[in-house]
């Protein structure tokens, strides 16, 4: 891990240990900083706001998992909402600090743009025509990020698994 990394952990986990004792928005960049042993020069040079921790945070988690959609070859939709739901179940803990912090939208922000990425520039049975539907993405993002904010506050107790199964149920049709 280089230097740059080592700064960022230190003022994420500073940021998550604040958030345990104190509302985040009664959280400065000084305490931050002060928790973290790096000057405030340093906190600006990688962020703007308190806000693009998390923010930073999030970009690297769904670069993860879209390097785990590429490696294990998703290529159906169905694939890629069981990779989503796992990906949620590893991250809960983090989730929950979002939603502690009533900064939840801030994930709902990257499941869209990211969703219309990964659609776009995955390898996959996505009819043609949807590659590039915003309606479809924002509807597909909003879906996950919804079941996402309920997995996490423990409304759904299924495994990952069990929670698309169910979803693909839900989505099948007859045809009559």
């Amino acid at each position: 891990m280089t230097n740059r990394n080592h700064t960022k952990q230190y003022i994420l986990l500073a940021l998550f240990a604040l958030m345990q004792k104190m509302d985040y928005e009664e959280i400065s960049v000084k305490d931050i900083c002060a928790r973290a042993g790096v000057s405030r020069m340093s906190f600006y040079r990688y962020y703007s706001t308190k806000d693009d921790i998390f923010i930073n945070y999030c970009d690297e988690r769904f670069e993860e998992f879209y390097e785990i959609t590429k490696q294990k070859q998703v290529t159906t939709l169905k694939d890629y909402t069981l990779e989503t739901f796992r990906f949620i179940q590893r991250y809960t803990k983090q989730i929950k600090v979002l939603i502690e912090a009533h900064r939840e939208f801030m994930l709902l922000e990257q499941i869209n743009s990211y969703a219309r990425y990964i659609i776009r520039n995955l390898k996959s049975d996505f009819r043609p025509e949807l590659r590039d539907n915003a309606l479809f993405c924002y509807f597909l993002a909003g879906g996950l990020y919804n079941a996402a904010i309920h997995m996490v506050t423990g409304e759904f107790k299924q495994t990952p698994e069990e929670l698309n199964e169910n979803l693909y149920k839900m989505l099948e049709t007859k045809n009559g």
